[in-house]
């Protein structure tokens, strides 16, 4: 899968949270795969990718998508799963240099290692929700 199964992690994980796995492709493009709503008031938006070694495929429709969005002060992120093991979490002001830069070299919300269980899905919670 493209995105590592990040979709059904998250599902599982993020506790208190209301998931809508959103898949649009024959009406729009670029629209991240998962849209998430948090007590009280917060709703926002992640993006989920797969990274072969240190690189993950960001499409231009994806990067406009969360600029656009971003200019009204949402909340848009990029999670990606790299080496089966890792999450990297980046704020999606980053997407752009995601699609050219290697994911290590780039500003990050967070790193976590050890595989979803060993993740520290508190500190993502938070980040998700601030």
């Amino acid at each position: 899968m493209s995105d590592g199964e990040l979709r059904k992690i998250f599902r599982k994980h993020l506790t208190g949270f209301d998931l809508l796995a959103v898949e649009t492709g024959g009406t729009t493009s670029g629209v991240p795969d998962l849209n998430y709503a948090a007590s009280p008031n917060i709703e926002g938006w992640i993006e989920m990718k797969k990274a072969e070694h240190w690189r993950c495929t960001i499409r231009p429709m994806q990067i406009g998508w969360c600029e656009r969005r971003l200019r009204h002060n949402m909340r848009v992120f990029c999670a990606v799963r790299r080496a089966g093991t890792e999450l990297w979490l980046f704020h999606a002001s980053q997407m752009r240099y995601l699609a050219s830069e290697r994911i290590d070299t780039l500003p990050k919300l967070g790193h976590w290692t050890g595989g979803a269980a060993g993740w520290d899905w508190s500190a993502i919670k938070n980040i998700l929700v601030s």
